[in-house]
């Protein structure tokens, strides 16, 4: 009795079958990782097919009890999405249970000098992608889903900088004064794709949530993050890590966040906590650890 409550039974990923997009590096290869340590058989997608390889490989070796599949695709082409899908649909009966969506890139600029190429190629890979990669993708979610107690998963990789105003002074290191506005404002868009994506998918037995990182070291911000600057903007003290969004991910992925959807869930050590300086003040003068 009760084991139904025992953490590997939550949050196992045991049979499951899920796709991430942008895998092959950074935070996808994260949750990647922790989805086949946790059971699962995942796909990982991106149009290069070396860092794709090179990923699955480290992922197998790890001794399961999951494994990991690449395919080479551009998923800013919406046909693209659709052979990723139908490739998937072949090889496991029609059915996909969880998909990330966690391709992403962004473009500093000057305020006043975005080209609009920069516009086309961010908003195609950061929202419009998503989009199609979840169309194309709902019917093998729908045949895979157990709704209502155990629905399919669509988690969509946003942001803080999709919730606030304005850039971090940590991501600014060589202070060329670029503004990563762009970024940001997809960000945003697809935090709200995901919600109404989610009124009408939910019923439909597809649960879509959000998780929003805070400032985790990548290949994305490696050249312009600041370490220093960087944790004095966190309430915790410390940058993020591959557990923390692997954590979020098992969470939204697995039977425990069966019922949670249209949600974002933020992964930034209190970044955006409303008066953190304040806080920090107190716990110097109190002569706290922080």
């Amino acid at each position: 009795m009760g084991e139904n409550l025992l953490a590997q039974n939550l949050f196992s990923l045991k049979g499951k079958v899920a796709l991430v997009t942008g895998g092959g590096t950074g935070l996808g290869k994260s949750i990647s990782k922790a989805f086949v340590k946790n059971g699962a058989k995942v796909y990982i997608a991106s149009r290069k097919q070396k860092n794709l390889e090179k990923a699955a490989a480290e992922l197998n070796s790890l001794g399961g009890p999951g494994k990991c599949i690449p395919i080479t695709a551009d998923i800013t082409i919406k046909e693209e999405c659709e052979k990723i899908a139908n490739k998937i649909s072949e090889k496991e009966n029609g059915k996909l249970d969880i998909l990330i969506n966690n391709s992403g890139t962004s473009w500093p600029t000057p305020l006043k000098e975005v080209p609009e190429k920069v516009w086309d190629k961010v908003y195609r890979l950061n929202v419009i992608s998503v989009y199609y990669m979840t169309i194309a993708c709902l019917p093998l979610l729908e045949k895979a889903s157990n709704a209502p107690e155990n629905p399919s998963k669509v988690i969509i990789m946003g942001s803080i900088a999709g919730i606030i105003e304005g850039d971090f002074r940590s991501l600014d290191k060589m202070k060329m004064n670029r503004t990563t506005m762009v970024y940001n404002t997809s960000k945003a868009a697809a935090h709200s794709l995901a919600r109404n994506l989610a009124v009408y998918l939910t019923p439909c037995g597809v649960n879509v949530n959000v998780i929003a990182p805070g400032i985790i070291p990548s290949r994305m911000n490696l050249s312009v993050l600041d370490r220093k600057l960087a944790m004095e903007e966190i309430p915790q003290g410390r940058l993020g890590n591959e557990e923390d969004i692997s954590g979020a991910a098992l969470y939204l992925a697995s039977r425990a966040g069966a019922w949670v959807t249209g949600t974002t869930i933020r992964i930034d050590g209190g970044t955006l906590l409303y008066g953190k300086d304040v806080g920090r003040e107190y716990a110097i003068a109190n002569k706290s650890k922080l």
